[in-house]
């Protein structure tokens, strides 16, 4: 896969052969980090003429409709288990530190992202000077184009994380009320341009922030924007751990 990458970076064309294959490689190690697929469920009541393989539940049945005799595939209550709805908007740091390897690994933690949340509750940021939608939130798109489109996202540039969280906001702002401001953010902690991002952090409902370790990275920082962000702050001691850690992540947040 690394091999493909690079000659891929180095094709001054795109090769539609080779993305596909790469693409299929990072998915493949995608689901290799994820363990447990299963997301929490939540369970509801509907009628046995929509759903006719759920559980009967025969005490709302009746409270509804105390003479059994009367009860109709339309008015038979029954038992559904549904995943429970969740958004998260991700937003990962693409300035020129974050290229090479690291951005080959960050597309394996997109994937994973993307195979734990429904397609139309999952934002995908990249940050560096600016700030851009990779996939933005509440639209429907496949798992390979996203995952392509951020393959494509060569990083550059320096590194503004308040920008980065403020297109993370704009993204739920635009898909309509009713949506927790849930973020997740990968970043060192070391902005080397824009305001400072504690203030921007403020705005979450919770904000997660994936600390990457290395030479220069700010812990601080990081801690006091989960803080701020009324989330946690989660250590990445080495890059290649990032794509578990984000799924961990994901697994935290899916539960609150």
């Amino acid at each position: 896969m690394r091999q493909l990458y690079f000659q891929r970076s180095g094709d001054y064309k795109s090769n539609e052969k080779t993305d596909r294959k790469l693409v299929s490689l990072v998915l493949e190690h995608a689901k290799k980090v994820i363990a447990h697929p299963s997301r929490p469920q939540i369970l509801k009541l509907d009628v046995f003429s929509r759903v006719p393989l759920g559980e009967i539940a025969l005490d709302e049945t009746l409270e509804e409709n105390p003479i059994l005799s009367e009860v109709t595939p339309e008015t038979l209550q029954v038992e559904v288990t549904e995943q429970r709805p969740f958004s998260c908007v991700a937003m990962l740091d693409a300035s020129s530190s974050m290229s090479g390897d690291k951005h080959l690994l960050a597309s394996i933690a997109v994937a994973v992202l993307l195979l734990q949340i429904n397609s139309s509750d999952a934002g995908v940021i990249v940050f560096s000077s600016k700030a851009k939608a990779i996939k933005k939130l509440a639209v429907e798109e496949s798992l390979e184009t996203t995952v392509l489109k951020f393959l494509k996202s060569q990083p550059r540039g320096f590194t503004n994380i308040a920008l980065g969280l403020e297109e993370g906001l704009k993204q739920f702002h635009q898909s309509g009320a009713g949506r927790k401001k849930i973020g997740l953010i990968a970043t060192d902690g070391r902005s080397t341009e824009g305001k400072d991002p504690v203030n921007v952090a403020k705005k979450y409902d919770f904000l997660v922030v994936l600390h990457l370790h290395g030479p220069g990275s700010h812990l601080e920082a990081s801690k006091m924007m989960a803080s701020h962000g009324n989330g946690i702050c989660l250590e990445v001691e080495t890059f290649q751990e990032l794509p578990k850690k984000l799924y961990e992540a994901v697994r935290l947040l899916a539960r609150r």
